[in-house]
C-alpha cells in the first residue's frame, strides 16, 4: 500500500511538473531589419567614394527611401559604417530577386544616363574599397 501511495504522490508530481505547451502560433518579435556593411577605402579614395554615395543618395531621394544610415567614423578601424534598412524584412534575403533593389538599381541607371555608365560608377565605386564586412542585424521596435 505505501508503495501505491508513493507512486501516486511521484505521478502526481510528474503531472503537474509537466510543462504546458499553447496551442496559438508563436508571436514574432517586432524589429526592424538592417545590412550593415563595414568599408575601410584605400588610401586617397575616400572622397570619390562619397562623391559616388551622393549619387546614391539621389536615387534613394528619388524613390522617397531616407532609411539609410552611414556613419563616418572618427575613430576605429573603419572608415565607414552603413546600415541599410531592410524594408521587407528578413524574409527578402530568401528571394530570388528584391523588386526594392530592381527598382534602386533602374533609378540608379536612368539617372547616371545608363546602364554602361552605371556599371562603371559601381567599378569605380568598388575600386575604393579596401576592405569591406557585410552584416546583418537587427533594432527593436518599442510598442
Amino acid at each position: 500500500m505505501k508503495k501505491l501511495v508513493l507512486t501516486a504522490a511521484a505521478l502526481g508530481l510528474c503531472l503537474t511538473a509537466t510543462p504546458t505547451f499553447a496551442q496559438d502560433e508563436p508571436e514574432l518579435r517586432e524589429v526592424d531589419w538592417y545590412r550593415v556593411n563595414l568599408i575601410k577605402w584605400k588610401s586617397g579614395k575616400g572622397d570619390r567614394a562619397h562623391e559616388i554615395i551622393q549619387m546614391f543618395e539621389k536615387v534613394d531621394e528619388a524613390l522617397g527611401r531616407n532609411d539609410v544610415i552611414d556613419f563616418h567614423m572618427q575613430t576605429g578601424e573603419w572608415n565607414s559604417i552603413v546600415a541599410f534598412k531592410m524594408t521587407r524584412g528578413i524574409a527578402s534575403m530568401g528571394w530570388k530577386t528584391n523588386p526594392d533593389n530592381d527598382a534602386w538599381e533602374a533609378e540608379f541607371i536612368k539617372q547616371v544616363g545608363g546602364e554602361d555608365k552605371a556599371k562603371a560608377l559601381w567599378a569605380e565605386f568598388d575600386d575604393c574599397i579596401l576592405e569591406e564586412q557585410r552584416n546583418i542585424g537587427h533594432i527593436d521596435i518599442n510598442e
